[in-house]
Parts: structure tokens; C-alpha cells; sequence
């Protein structure tokens, strides 16, 4: 294409018009910005409600092959002259699963407790000091007066790029903190509005729509947020209602009464346990994660694996220890979510089979962390009902996963399952049980198995039938 003078002269003139860049329009852009934001850098203490939808894992889904979204509601209280912080948030998961937490910051400690017993009972969790510093952040990119903070600290332009385009009416500051992250804010310059925020470092942007004036305070009420270049958003946001405090209320940052504080147990180490002939569970001090061992002659199954690769590996060897005369011959999988198969490649490693439901074949077999391996792993189909080596399984439909099953030992009367029933390890029942728990207890009673303890792969090692009945008299959703 051949230029001539006029097409440059035209070129140049709509160039000009779109982009300025000059030190003093950085430092007017800067100054107006102060000026739109100046009451609410006076904020010290405030409370926010949203709610919103974020992304499930494809392995944490009822089908991991059409992954949807669950629903969360949110009340954060931040207090920056006094370094506290209070978060409920409640989590709508998959299937009815009824998470309500709360979590807070104070002078000298910081906790985190469960309000439905699901999943630490009646324990405290302690958390880092550092909290305060990671929720006060996240809270703020919820809100574009927070989020423009950086900037409106800033003495002038020096230290930021700035370009403003005529034609699209945005404006565009580009600023490297002293943690050489970079920050990309646009904005609309009529009405002068924040459009969008882009952490180029982390990878992550968040969208700015819906304003309107809340509590005297005019902000955006919708915020999309695109996590590690995701084009779907990570997380859609709804803000309910912002409201300036002049501090928390103090009985929010105490543990209520009924809680304890969880110390962890001292022996983390691992243990095999005799349960029932032939049978032994695998577990530590905490019961974090439980597997069983049923030994058949010469031959085992281990039912459950480990989510760490290297607690497996800590597993096997503790198998082998026990029986060094007998090989392991599988490994059993009840439900294809992360934290039920992510250990499963040293089981794959030593040539160990892997029983499971046709769904959870399929699910493993798609699972990203074992594309390079896939093809050395060995699988076993098992179908309801199926008996083998006195191990009945069963694999039924439900809300929390497409196929889910568990193993029932006719001898002992243990059952082997993952999330049908998740009580805490202080075996506390919810104040709210997800209904395909109770399906799952109907089904237990309509097949007249004589139960005796229910070991979960994850919490607790043994449910008793007496806790399992209370547990079904509880409220469900």
C-alpha cells in the first residue's frame, strides 16, 4: 500500500486526537481521579454483602464432563485502623451440600469455625496473622473506590503510563508497585467511571458495571471477575449493600460459645490398625484421610487412596511393611472428585489396578493430571451389587455425584464411602444434611445391611449407626 502525504497528514491527526500522553494530562487525569473518589478515602471500617456464582471444578461437579457453578453469599466487615477483619460466607455446593463459615482477625488471633458442623464440627481452626492482609485485598477488588486506591496514593504521574482515547472515551493507567506487580486500570472518562481492572502479574480481571448509589456512596454493583486467562468469568459478583462502620462489633471477633480450638495432633504419622479379620485401617492422629486394607490370602484391595501423591506412596509402603509377603492387587475409588483419585498415579506406577464404577473409569481416564500416564493405568469395572472377596459395592445415583458408590464388608459390617455421609471428626451432626444423605441412609436401611462403624476416606474413621440416626433427623436442603 503506497502512502502520500495527505493519508500521513490524516494518519497523524486521528493519532493525535485519540491518544494523549503528556505529563501534564497524566497528572489532570490523576488530580480528577482524586477529586471523584474523595469521600471514600476517608473509609476506615465497612461492611459488604455480595452474592455470587463461581466455577466448579469439572472434578468437584455432578458430572465432570458439564461442570456448572455453585451459588455463595458473602458479609465481610474491615476495620484498617485496627488490622480486623469478619467473613460469613455460606456455599450452595453441589447437590446441597451446606457450607456457612465464618472466619476473623483480631489483635492477637485469628480462627476459622463452621456454623453447620460441616466440616470441622465444633472446632476452631487457627489461621496465619497474615489473614487479615489477604482478605482485606480480596474484599477491595469488590469494590472500583477500593480498587482505584493504589493510584489515588500516588504523588503524580511519574511513576505510571497513561493513555486517553477521543474516540472509545477510555482512559488507560498502567502502574508497577513496589512488588513489581502491574496493574492496568481503565476507565470511562464521561461520566468518569472504572471499567475494568487487569493484574498482569497474576493474571486476573476484574469488570466493573451497574452503578448506582447505595448508602449515599455511588460504585458498580456488578463485578466479573477472569481468573488465570479463563474467557468464562470465574466469578459473577452482585453487590447487595456497602455500609461505613465505625468498627466490628466486638462479639464478632470471638469464638462463640460451644467451640473449641483445634490443635492438631501430635502423632501425624502413619498407623495401621486391625478393624474386623482380615481387615485394617490406615489413618494418622487426625484421620485427615482414612484408608481401609482388606487382606484376601495372599492378596489386597486398599479402599481409598490418598490425595497426595505422597501420602500414597506413604501408604504403600506401609501396606508392604505389615505384608511383605502379599501383593496389591487394587485399589478401590468411590466417586471421581479431585481429592478421591488425585493420589491414584502410585497405584498406577506399581501396575495396581483400580476398581470403580464405569463414570469414574471414564472420569479418571479424562483426569488433566494424568494425561502423560493414562495409558499405563489398569482398570476394573465394578456394577451394583457386585460381591467379590465377601466386599459387597454399590453404585447408586445421586445429587453429589453422576455415580457414586461405597463398599459394604458383610463380614464386619463396615461400610467404606466418601461424602455420602461427611460428619465431623467430633462426629458433631449439621444443623443442615444434604437429602442425598438421607437417600443414602433409606437406601442402607432398605438393603437391611447390619451395620457396625462407617469409615469415610476423608474426617472421620468411625461413624457409629447411632450417630448415623441423628444425623438423618437433622434438617435438609
Amino acid at each position: 500500500m503506497r502512502f502520500n502525504f495527505y493519508t500521513v497528514l490524516i494518519f497523524l491527526t486521528l493519532a493525535c486526537n485519540s491518544f494523549f500522553v503528556g505529563a501534564n494530562d497524566a497528572d489532570d487525569f490523576l488530580a480528577a481521579l482524586k477529586n471523584h473518589y474523595h469521600s471514600t478515602t476517608s473509609i476506615e471500617a465497612f461492611s459488604l454483602t455480595h452474592s455470587y456464582m463461581g466455577r466448579i471444578d469439572p472434578y468437584q461437579s455432578w458430572d465432570f464432563a458439564a461442570p456448572g457453578r455453585y451459588q455463595a453469599f458473602k458479609i465481610t466487615e474491615i476495620d484498617f485502623k485496627n488490622q480486623h477483619y469478619y467473613q460469613n460466607v455460606v456455599h450452595h455446593n453441589t447437590g446441597g451440600l451446606y457450607f456457612d463459615e465464618v472466619h476473623f482477625q483480631n489483635d492477637s488471633e485469628s480462627l476459622r469455625y463452621e456454623r453447620n458442623g460441616i466440616p470441622l464440627g465444633k472446632r476452631a481452626v487457627e489461621q496465619s496473622m497474615d489473614s487479615f492482609a489477604r482478605y482485606k485485598n480480596l474484599t477491595l477488588m469488590n469494590l472500583d473506590f477500593f480498587a482505584v486506591r493504589p493510584l489515588l496514593a500516588l504523588s503524580n504521574a511519574d511513576h505510571i503510563e497513561y493513555q486517553s482515547d477521543e474516540i472509545s472515551g477510555h482512559t488507560t493507567v498502567v502502574q508497577r508497585n513496589s512488588n513489581n506487580v502491574v496493574m492496568e486500570y481503565v476507565f470511562n472518562s464521561n461520566p468518569l467511571r472504572l471499567l475494568s481492572v487487569s493484574n498482569k502479574t497474576r493474571n486476573r480481571v476484574y469488570l466493573y458495571d451497574d452503578y448506582r448509589t447505595n448508602q449515599g456512596h455511588y460504585f458498580a454493583h456488578s463485578v466479573v471477575k477472569h481468573y488465570n486467562g479463563d474467557q468464562a468469568p470465574s466469578f459473577i459478583s452482585r453487590i447487595e449493600s456497602f455500609q461505613v462502620m465505625k468498627k466490628i462489633d466486638a462479639e464478632k471477633l470471638r469464638l462463640p460459645a460451644g467451640y473449641t480450638r483445634f490443635s492438631k495432633e501430635p502423632d501425624q504419622a502413619l498407623h495401621l490398625t486391625q478393624l474386623g479379620q482380615d481387615l485394617y485401617l490406615i489413618a494418622d492422629g487426625t484421620a485427615r484421610e482414612n484408608t481401609l486394607v482388606n487382606v484376601t490370602g495372599d492378596s489386597i484391595m486398599a479402599f481409598g487412596a490418598p490425595m497426595r501423591s505422597e501420602q500414597a506412596r506413604q501408604t504403600i509402603a506401609l501396606i508392604k511393611e505389615h505384608f511383605p509377603h502379599h501383593d496389591i492387587a487394587g485399589v478401590y475409588v468411590t466417586h471421581p472428585y479431585n481429592e478421591h483419585i488425585s493420589g491414584l498415579l502410585p497405584y498406577a506406577e506399581m501396575g495396581i489396578k483400580i476398581f470403580a464404577d464405569n463414570y469414574t473409569i471414564a472420569a479418571i481416564k479424562a483426569y488433566p493430571r494424568f494425561a502423560r500416564e493414562i495409558d499405563t493405568f489398569k482398570f476394573e469395572t465394578l456394577i451394583h451389587g457386585q460381591v467379590m472377596d465377601n466386599v459387597r459395592f454399590y453404585v447408586l445415583e445421586n445429587a453429589r455425584s453422576r455415580r457414586q458408590g461405597f463398599a459394604y464388608f458383610e463380614q464386619s459390617g463396615i461400610i467404606f464411602q466418601s461424602d455420602f455421609l461427611e460428619i465431623a471428626n467430633d462426629n458433631t451432626i449439621p444443623d443442615i444434611l444434604p437429602g442425598y444423605s438421607k437417600q443414602f441412609i433409606e437406601f442402607v436401611r432398605s438393603e437391611g445391611l447390619n451395620v457396625t462403624r462407617l469409615v469415610n476416606n476423608h474426617r472421620n474413621n468411625a461413624i457409629s449407626v447411632e450417630t448415623m440416626n441423628r444425623a438423618y433427623l437433622a434438617n435438609s436442603m
